[in-house]
Formats: C-alpha cells, structure tokens, sequence
C-alpha cells in the first residue's frame, strides 16, 4: 500500500480553513470507505500560516473586523457574517462573531510541537479543539488557558500541556523556521496538497468535498 502525505496549510483564525477542513474531513471519510482505500494510505499532516505576523496579542474581534475588513460599514459586516453562517451550517459550525482575536505563533508552536512528538491523529484532534474554541466558542486563539484545554481534549495530559503551552520557547524555533520556509511558497490558506507517487496536487482555497474526493481518487489511480 502506498502511504501518502495530505499536506494542509492553515491559520487557526482563517474561517476558510476551518470550512475546508471540515470538507477534507468527509472527503478522506469517504475516501476510506471506498474499495480504492486498500490501494493508499493517507495521512493528514498541517503546517502553519500566519495570515498576520504582526498582528497584535489581543482584540476585539467584532470591532478588528469592523474597522479592518469591513471600512466601518456594520451594514458590510452584517452581509458578509450571513453569508459566512450559510455556509458554515452545512457542515456542522455554529459561527460566532464575537469573542478575541490574537497573534496565533503560540497556537502554531503547541501544534507543531505535539504533532512532532504525539503524531498526526493527536494534531488532528487538536486543531479540531482549536477550531471550535475559536469559531464557535468565542475564545482567544492563543492564550494559554485554551491552549491547554484544546490539549487536554486531544488526550494530551494537563501535565505535559501546561508545560509545553507555558515555556514559549519550546518549539519556538522549529515553528518560526516552519513559517518562514511554508511563507516562501503560500500567500493565501488553506492549501492542501497531496504527495502522490507520479505527482503532487495542491488546491489552494476551500474547495468542494467532491473535489477533495477527486483529488484523493486520482493519486490513488497514479500510484498503483
């Protein structure tokens, strides 16, 4: 069986990227229950983006949206904050607006870190964790508390989680050279790419499950 890597490229605060990874979820789903799924392996691995280096410890989110996405206009955020919602809901998010915004570097560093060290079904569970702290629960993407919630629910121990989210320099190098080496290649998120034995494909932005499928399909084709 061929073990191939499906690269995702995210920011933990990118709304899109919670979408497409949601539809990637369903897409490998489907994928594995498929008869093609004795013929590759695929194994979901994230690296990071930030959407703003410099973006500041904490803000408003309501009001960093207003000001900076949306010119003032509360009319402008009221139709793009529908349209958001109508296409989170099919697939299972609950939208929240409100709550923090923050420089994620720390959420990156504890993802790198623990999917390094505990492997990929623990970063998957963590990203998760992250996702929905943020987006449906309105809680800041980097601050310590939630960090170590989000560990915690992707069975890492409250031990090990309060140590790592605590010490900034543990794996603060290695998520800054990361940043630096995926910032050379991608302006926008999500990418996904997927290592076949022929060729790669990336898709960049969030696509449809069915072309996630395809995708998956079509390596799968190349690599027997």
């Amino acid at each position: 069986m061929y073990e191939s890597q499906v690269t995702f490229t995210l920011d933990t605060i990118c709304p899109w990227t919670y979408m497409a990874k949601k539809r990637l979820d369903q897409a490998l789903a489907k994928f594995r229950s498929s008869p093609m799924a004795s013929s590759v392996s695929y194994t979901l691995h994230f690296a990071p983006y930030q959407l703003n280096p410099n973006f500041p410890p904490e803000a408003d989110r309501l009001q960093w949206y207003l000001d900076n996405k949306h010119f003032g206009d509360a009319t402008t955020q009221q139709v793009f904050q529908a349209h958001m919602t109508n296409i989170a809901e099919p697939l299972g998010i609950a939208l929240r607006f409100d709550g923090y915004m923050g420089n994620t570097l720390h959420a990156h560093r504890v993802v790198q870190y623990f999917q390094s060290s505990k492997g990929p079904e623990t970063a998957n569970k963590l990203i998760d964790a992250l996702y929905e702290r943020y987006f449906e629960k309105g809680e800041h993407p980097s601050r310590d508390e939630v960090l170590i919630g989000a560990c915690v629910e992707a069975g890492i121990s409250e031990e090990e989680a309060k140590k790592v989210v605590g010490d900034k320099e543990i794996g603060l190098a290695e998520v800054k050279a990361k940043l630096r080496e995926v910032s050379r290649d991608v302006d926008a998120v999500p990418v996904v790419t997927v290592e076949g034995k022929r060729r790669d494909i990336t898709l960049t932005g969030a696509k449809e499950v069915e072309e996630y499928v395809k995708t998956l399909e079509k390596i799968a084709n190349e690599s027997t």
